[in-house]
């Protein structure tokens, strides 16, 4: 958690904090929820998206988040000034224990957003026997998070697909995934996964060009059989792939470059309305 905290200063119970003042780590106990919202000429992106499914991680962890949305919304804003950062993750933490009072956390995070070559060559993942308990909630999982992280360093890739008991992929480790089979665009079930920001919008805009979404994961034996596939998430966007594993995917799918065309303009119509 300390390392977590980027640049000098985080929000506490919407109070302004030295990152030093105080044992972080001791936040991460108790049952956590949290979001991680992109930061865009400090306009915090799809925020009511976002506050929406805090929410309802929330509900589905057995408590009620007290803190008004403005609250929260003020604290993201107040941060930004503070350390003068415009672009970039900010992480909504909230902590749950019994019988005492809901902490509120917000700090910038470190991020990991793609260059030009990953966008237009892919970028390579691999599967990886793991599954969420309570996938529909943004839990904190601190063991299952630190194996995925130590998987992608270990192996120097950018993304880690979840594959559960039964060899479904559900997810990736911090993004959803997609497969296109010649016009047909295949993804995990919501009830299955967390239901990505992101992966709204994919929808969505698959939908409004006539694409065929069906929401049925993929078994991993069969990877071979699909055209092309990407991942979609805060810090990704719409990424394509190019390898799972050794299996070679077409990173330049038609459907797939418009899918990333619209999304790109969905993000800078909502950033112009704000602005």
């Amino acid at each position: 958690m300390k390392n977590e905290v980027y640049n000098t200063t985080f929000i506490c119970n919407s109070q302004l904090m030295e990152k030093n003042a105080a044992d972080l780590i001791r936040y991460y106990d108790g049952t956590v929820v949290y979001e991680v919202i992109r930061v865009i000429d400090g306009i915090p992106l799809f925020m009511e998206d976002h506050l929406l499914r805090l929410h309802n991680s929330a509900s589905l962890a057995g408590f009620f988040i007290a803190i008004s949305d403005s609250e929260i919304i003020n604290s993201i804003k107040q941060l930004t000034i503070e350390n003068q950062i415009f672009n970039g993750n900010v992480k909504l933490l909230f902590q749950h224990k019994e019988h005492q009072p809901l902490q509120f956390l917000c700090f910038f995070i470190q991020h990991n957003y793609p260059n030009e070559l990953q966008y237009k060559n892919g970028v390579k993942v691999r599967l990886y026997e793991a599954e969420r308990k309570n996938p529909n909630a943004k839990l904190l999982h601190s063991k299952l998070h630190q194996a995925s992280e130590n998987e992608i360093h270990n192996n120097d890739i950018y993304e880690i697909l979840y594959v559960n008991k039964n060899a479904w992929i559900t997810e990736g480790s911090k993004s959803n995934v997609f497969f296109f089979k010649e016009n047909v665009l295949y993804t995990a079930p919501k009830k299955m996964v967390l239901p990505g920001i992101t992966r709204k919008y994919v929808i969505k805009y698959a939908h409004l060009s006539d694409i065929n979404v069906v929401e049925e994961s993929v078994h991993s034996k069969n990877i071979d059989q699909y055209d092309a596939a990407f991942i979609s998430g805060t810090s990704p966007k719409i990424l394509p792939i190019s390898f799972i594993g050794s299996i070679k995917y077409n990173v330049n799918h038609p459907l797939l470059e418009k899918l990333m065309k619209d999304y790109d303009e969905e993000i800078e119509n909502y950033i112009y309305q704000f602005s």
